[in-house]
């Protein structure tokens, strides 16, 4: 385990926990959880353990299957909020576009119609269900052997919103973005 490793290496270089705390730039009751297994370091620190013990990444890693699978787990959650904060981006920007449209099309002085006007607002809003559909889905993850809820409270704001993992939800969700598709083609005819 990590934690022994870790403990038995530094006894072995007659090192205090506070110095060990001192080289790594952080406490000596991290290096105390590091080594009773409460906390395990990050990968960076895992590199400055390696280098400062003289120990390869190989040697500690192989003997804890718990801190890889801690590591897995710290990447995957690191990816789907990246993955998140994108779509969260997205939506502020095509709300924020929705919004915009009517005071823009008068600002500019076109000629659209209005027709020309409702057609580019529910092709915002399209997006917006569609990119809204995905966060929401993200949002409240299945979970395998179990039957989610239809409805689900909403991601922002207050209330409730159709879950997208739900196969009802599914077929609601797809329901709503084929109005709107059908009410760009039938605007634009």
């Amino acid at each position: 385990m990590l934690a022994t490793i870790l403990k038995q290496r530094r006894l072995e270089l007659n090192l205090t926990q506070q110095a060990v705390a001192d080289q790594l730039h952080t406490t000596r009751q991290t290096i105390s959880n590091w080594e009773t297994g409460k906390n395990l370091p990050d990968v960076p620190l895992l590199i400055a353990i390696s280098d400062l013990y003289a120990l390869s990444l190989d040697t500690m890693l192989k003997s804890d299957s718990q801190y890889v699978q801690k590591v897995t787990t710290d990447y995957q959650l690191i990816n789907q909020s990246k993955k998140q904060r994108h779509l969260d981006y997205a939506l502020v920007a095509v709300i924020l576009l929705l919004i915009a449209t009517p005071f823009l099309a008068n600002w500019l002085k076109t000629d659209f119609s209005d027709r020309l006007l409702t057609i580019i607002i529910i092709a915002i809003t399209t997006v917006l269900v569609i990119l809204s559909y995905y966060r929401s889905k993200s949002f409240f993850p299945s979970i395998p052997g179990t039957r989610p809820p239809l409805f689900v409270p909403r991601t922002f704001g207050v209330g409730l919103t159709i879950n997208p993992n739900h196969p009802l939800g599914k077929l609601l969700w797809l329901t709503i973005l084929l109005i709107l598709i059908g009410s760009i083609v039938w605007g634009s005819l």
